[in-house]
């Protein structure tokens, strides 16, 4: 705004500072014309003999656009009644008509010394500068003023969720450790699936915890890179989520390939494969099953149900986007999957046609694990 200000305000300046140049031009050569016209007059009455030559400025008269006395050393292109300016050259065209030449034209003409463009250039750059900083200081006064409001409602929201996030943990985990306590052989089946449900529930609230934890508070805290066998990590991710695979009646179906290690914080590897289950637990069909395969420097998870829309194929790891938004969920799980595989240099891809969605992850340094 700065920028399209000075130069609409340049632009004028420019054309004030010409128009106050021809003016002055105007002037001077009008003030000469007055003692230089009556010896124009008398050569054209045949009084004198030679064309009369003006000591100020170069002269010649045409009449019907054609010279007939006088020399210019260039030749203008608008011969318009009034003062022009073209080409480094100033030109003012005095019609003859008040003396009896209906298409009598008396030209005067002067180099253009650029004076005025000088002039121009270091008051635009001396005056321009000056303002440009005085639209820049107030710009930024008054965006942090509109802004300040708005800081202060995310400052607020993002002590809130900190807040809550934190109160969260502590229920979640009472919950968990107490029926991890209970002797389940004891109930009978309607408590056991009772204590499921719970069970379920609690690990629901526990991964969204874990994954707003991670938003809000991960980037505060150093990564501790360890070595993990990526077969055995899944295999118990997938014991920690079934109790969600049954409750939506899931199968799991877990294949192996060559077996290999990686580098990685656990936590954040934890989240990696979390939400892509997490995710596969969403958009399943009741009584489906979620295949997993680990080998050879990846992991694919593949689950049956509604295809992931075109449009949205693209931007599914952008935060907030949901593939169907009657499943719920906040939309940000796989967009932790993909700033998780971003900083491992992790490649990952989705599929989804008809009525199965892949989503594949591709180590790019991964050490194999003889059997």
């Amino acid at each position: 705004m700065s920028v399209a200000i000075l130069t609409l305000l340049g632009l004028l300046y420019f054309q004030s500072v010409r128009s106050e140049m021809l003016s002055g031009h105007r002037l001077a050569m009008q003030l000469e014309g007055e003692s230089y016209l009556p010896r124009l007059i008398k050569w054209m009455q045949g009084e004198t003999e030679r064309f009369p030559k003006d000591p100020a400025y170069e002269t010649a008269f045409y009449l019907g656009g054609k010279r007939l006395g006088g020399t210019l050393s260039r030749i203008p292109s608008d011969f318009e009644p009034g003062i022009h300016e073209q080409a480094g050259m100033i030109y003012l065209v005095i019609p003859m008509g008040s003396y009896g030449l209906r298409d009598g034209k008396t030209v005067m003409m002067t180099a253009d010394d650029a004076l005025w463009r000088q002039r121009y250039w270091r008051d635009a750059l001396l005056y321009g500068g000056l303002l440009f900083v005085s639209l820049l200081l107030t710009g930024v006064g008054l965006s942090r003023l509109f802004l300040r409001p708005m800081k202060e409602a995310v400052a607020l929201l993002d002590d809130f969720i900190k807040d809550t996030t934190h109160e969260l943990n502590t229920p979640v985990t009472a919950i968990l450790t107490n029926i991890e306590r209970l002797d389940t052989a004891a109930l009978d089946e309607k408590q056991r699936q009772k204590i499921a449900r719970i069970e379920t529930a609690a690990r629901t609230i526990g991964s969204i915890y874990d994954d707003l934890t991670f938003l809000l508070l991960r980037r505060e805290l150093p990564t501790q890179d360890e070595v993990i066998d990526l077969a055995a990590f899944v295999r118990e991710r997938l014991d920690y989520f079934q109790t969600r695979f049954d409750a939506r009646h899931l199968h799991t179906a877990l294949t192996v390939g060559t077996p290999f290690r990686v580098t990685m914080d656990r936590a954040l590897a934890a989240r990696l494969v979390d939400n892509l289950f997490s995710n596969a637990v969403k958009y399943s069909d009741i009584g489906s099953t979620v295949s997993v395969e680990v080998g050879g420097g990846g992991m694919t998870v593949a689950n049956s149900g509604p295809a992931i829309p075109q449009e949205k194929l693209s931007k599914i790891f952008d935060r907030y986007t949901r593939a169907d938004e009657s499943r719920g969920g906040f939309g940000i799980g796989l967009h932790l999957v993909s700033r998780i595989a971003q900083q491992y240099a992790i490649g990952v891809s989705v599929a989804s046609e008809g009525n199965r969605t892949v989503f594949t992850l591709t180590w790019p340094r991964c050490t194999p694990r003889s059997l």
